[in-house]
């Protein structure tokens, strides 16, 4: 029987404690850095790996990382489970039921984010092949198209959770987009990957493959999410939380990524829909979500990310005009796809770019199709370096260009907004629809619209997606036509109500936003505005011991301008 020895153990151990201790230290100094943590563990994976440390000291290189050994194989197997693990996190970003209520324009945007970015990248490898190192190929075509066209939803939802833009109704349109991009790159990946599997392309093998990898979707995204819809609340009610519910979900990803591997598919699709499938529960709270988050993205994700630079050397086959031309057509594409669905949509333009921004992050989901299509052979490693640098460069340049769209020379004052009339300073509700009502009335007072009408809407926007934004702050809010200007009322609970936050945190300084239908900015800056202010802790202390309107509008008077 062939075991590991224990050499091969020392080695494995010390090889993970380095890929492990190097990634999270230049991961954690590229967050404090506000840029994204992946960078570092990308780049310390550079610097541990055959670009840097590989020819400074090539035996110890050698020895900490060999190949062909019984060692290297463990080492490989548990980065490829880093891999489906992170496939199963961006699956639990995607929330079926926020795609479905966002309507058209959700699916119009989509759409052509997805097919501009996709035709761009497909014709540039039919027409110059000889700039990915290959003879020109349907297969090819279809991954340069995937790679453009696919979005990093991790990363996007980071973003928008540090801006305190996730709720928003521009949030939720920029999710679902994403989330219908991710599904479709995913699935077109799985039949690229068949194909090179098989060596041959024809049309029944293309319709073959399409047709059990859609069925397969179906089954995996009904059957198997109506099961685990029933069988979460049982869980959490008979085991320890979280141990018990994120033993489930992990479970449930392996088994779906073992089945789909089973069935031809490849195993980090099957991971991805698993993650789908329990993500739309309605038994699933953020805070368990963001446990499973933090256990993978400081474990697996940094090993995963780190692997990336151990591959390749990133110094001998970097090609800086493939890299810039991969760049500008993500760029271009995803602007293009925007402006054009959001045009047909009724999108406004400034928002439109604001989601063309959002979506020109392809992060670790390029990373991933990257690094698999260098190992069935569908790219080179120069080609496979040039797509990481389209990546992290896109994802690096992301938020800033949320930032600038966002900039506005005129600005939404708290101050202003809320008058003595629209505040409480002691919240008697103990439940989100009980302190809406509240907060419903005040507005009704200030508004004349009936404050049944305002609760309504607000509750029913809160169903879509809950509005507890962390740092016990909550933003409940709702746009509506009887309005011709914005309205903030702001409520204070010393107990703390819970709005799903993804801390897990109950809120205790809650907003109600009211703005008209037609107004697409106000919502966007009134939200960044309340972000900005309550981002300092001291101004949120002096908030919370506030006895009446005076005290609440001196502890917020040192409010600052978001954008700036």
């Amino acid at each position: 029987m062939s075991t590991l020895s224990g050499n091969d153990i020392i080695v494995l151990f010390l090889g993970i404690a380095l890929m492990l201790g190097t990634g999270r230290v230049l991961g954690e100094l590229f967050r404090r850095a506000r840029l994204p943590s992946v960078v570092g563990e990308i780049l310390a994976g550079i610097c541990i790996g055959p670009s840097l440390l590989g020819r400074m000291a090539p035996d110890f290189f050698q020895w900490i990382f060999p190949a062909g050994t019984r060692g290297s194989t463990a080492l490989e197997a548990i980065i490829y489970m880093g891999v489906v693990f992170l496939l199963l996190v961006a699956g639990l970003e995607v929330d079926l039921s926020t795609v479905i209520k966002q309507g058209k324009s959700v699916f119009v945007m989509s759409a052509f984010n997805i097919a501009i970015p996709f035709a761009l990248g497909s014709a540039l490898a039919l027409l110059a092949p000889g700039l990915f190192g290959r003879s020109g190929s349907i297969v090819l075509a279809l991954f340069i198209g995937v790679a453009l066209s696919i979005t990093a939803l991790p990363i996007i939802a980071k973003i928008l959770l540090d801006m305190r833009l996730f709720h928003t109704d521009f949030g939720m349109l920029v999710l679902a987009s994403a989330m219908i991009n991710d599904l479709f790159g995913w699935l077109i990946f799985s039949i690229i990957v068949q194909l090179s599997s098989t060596g041959a392309v024809d049309s029944m093998l293309i319709l073959k493959i399409t047709g059990l990898t859609l069925l397969t979707a179906l089954i995996i995204l009904s059957v198997v999410r109506l099961l685990i819809n029933q069988a979460l609340p049982w869980i959490e009610k008979h085991t320890e939380w979280p141990g018990g519910t994120i033993a489930f979900i992990v479970s449930i990803g392996l088994v779906c990524s073992a089945a789909t591997e089973a069935i031809g598919i490849h195993a980090i699709f099957g991971a991805f829909l698993a993650g789908i499938a329990v993500g739309d529960s309605q038994h699933l709270r953020e805070h368990t979500k963001d446990i499973i988050n933090q256990f993978i993205n400081n474990i697996f994700a940094p090993l995963f990310f780190v692997s990336i630079g151990l591959r390749v050397d990133f110094i001998g086959n970097f090609d800086p005009a493939l890299s810039l031309i991969l760049v500008t057509l993500a760029f271009g594409g995803k602007f293009a796809g925007s402006i054009v669905g959001g045009r047909i949509a009724g999108v406004p333009l400034r928002e439109s770019m604001l989601t063309g921004s959002a979506m020109s992050a392809l992060g670790a989901m390029g990373i991933i199709i990257g690094i698999t299509a260098l190992k069935f052979g569908i790219i080179p490693e120069r080609t496979y370096v040039s797509i990481v640098i389209m990546a992290l460069a896109t994802s690096l340049l992301s938020g800033p260009l949320i930032r600038f769209f966002l900039k506005t020379k005129e600005r939404f004052s708290l101050a202003v907004l809320i008058d003595e009339h629209a505040f409480l300073a002691s919240l008697a509700g103990r439940t989100t629809n009980a302190a809406v009502g509240e907060l419903a009335a005040a507005a009704a007072r200030k508004t004349g619209i009936d404050a049944a009408t305002i609760a309504e809407r607000v509750i029913e926007r809160e169903s879509i997606m809950s509005t507890g934004i962390g740092d016990g702050v909550a933003v409940p809010h709702a746009r509506m036509a009887e309005l011709e200007s914005p309205c903030v009322i702001a409520g204070l609970s010393p107990a703390g109500i819970d709005f799903d936050a993804p801390d897990g945190m109950p809120a205790h300084i809650i907003f109600l936003i009211l703005t008209p239908l037609g107004d697409q900015d106000s919502q966007i800056r009134i939200l960044a505005e309340i972000s900005c202010v309550f981002s300092d802790s001291a101004i949120k202390r002096l908030a919370l011991r506030a006895k009446d309107h005076i005290d609440f509008i001196e502890a917020i008077g040192s409010s600052c301008t978001p954008a700036e």
